[in-house]
């Protein structure tokens, strides 16, 4: 009985690993030629409302602007 479910289950518990780091694999592989597109391209792929692209250009551009501002209190704050 142990033998015959190690036998049936270490094949999966192989298969599942080259299939989970396929996956991972494939992934990274999109996420990089995703990544490598324009601001145009990219745009064009996804459909999206230019109101909302510009609105979220900003936000990004907000949020940058306030880890910045938070990384200039920390370092003044570590100075005292």
């Amino acid at each position: 009985m142990v033998c015959a479910t190690l036998r049936h289950s270490i094949p999966k518990s192989i298969v599942y690993c080259q299939v989970r780091e396929a996956k991972r694999s494939l992934l990274d592989f999109f996420y990089t030629e995703l990544g490598k597109l324009e601001q145009k391209r990219l745009s064009a792929l996804l459909n999206e409302d230019p109101t909302i692209m510009e609105c979220r250009s900003v936000l990004a551009k907000r949020l940058e602007l306030y880890r910045s501002a938070q990384a200039e209190i920390d370092t003044v704050a570590w100075s005292k």
